[in-house]
């Protein structure tokens, strides 16, 4: 007999982040880089709380660009910048394209929860998020290929369609990347213990 799902909510709020301020991920260091979508962060500090109390555990959350929190969804890794792109653009060229095609306006389908677990000094961890898809995001990280490559970038170094969108709810040690093995989609990361329902905030 299946068991019980866990229902988690989520307001529509989420779906409008056209009021959010876009910020610029830039440094010298190789994970100071990056090209985020701000996202409301309310709903998704509700959301890890919800997930919380279904655990019964207090998920940490990453705190480098706020020690508050905040939400985002990756569009450009720091590892594509540092050992890809830098070589043909800079990281205000590339948050330029972004807001060129308006990334806080990028429309965003929910897919459902997602997890995955990995074993770190003997022990299970694991990592929570919402997985997503965007047309929107997408067309923005072909863009970026299009003047990576327009430029004399190697065509085979830079992949606009690998590309798991997702937004981190929270996590037990630390997050969980492409790096430890794991794919943030539905097909290697969907999480069944648990049903999103998306509700009206009005």
């Amino acid at each position: 007999m299946a068991s019980a799902q866990t229902e988690l909510t989520l307001p529509t709020d989420i779906y409008h982040n056209e009021e959010q301020i876009f910020y610029s991920h830039s440094g010298d260091g190789a994970f100071d880089n990056a090209l985020a979508m701000n996202i409301h962060y309310g709903p998704i500090q509700n959301l890890r709380q919800q997930m919380n109390k279904a655990l019964g555990k207090e998920l940490n959350y990453f705190k480098t660009w706020n020690e508050n929190g905040e939400a985002h969804i990756t569009v450009v890794t720091p590892v594509e910048y540092f050992d890809v792109l830098k070589s043909k653009l800079n990281m205000k060229e590339i948050d330029g394209i972004a807001e060129r095609y308006d990334i806080q306006s990028s429309r965003l389908t929910i897919l459902g929860i997602g997890s995955a677990k990995v074993t770190i000094d003997a022990k299970n961890e694991e990592t929570f998020f919402v997985i997503v898809d965007s047309a929107d995001l997408r067309l923005i990280r072909q863009m970026i290929f299009y003047e990576f490559t327009r430029r004399g970038g190697d065509r085979s170094a830079f992949d606009p369609t690998w590309f798991f969108p997702h937004i981190t709810i929270g996590y037990t040690k630390r997050d969980l990347h492409e790096a430890d093995g794991v794919k943030k989609n539905l097909k290697y990361s969907f999480d069944k213990r648990f049903k999103l329902k998306i509700l009206s905030s009005k």
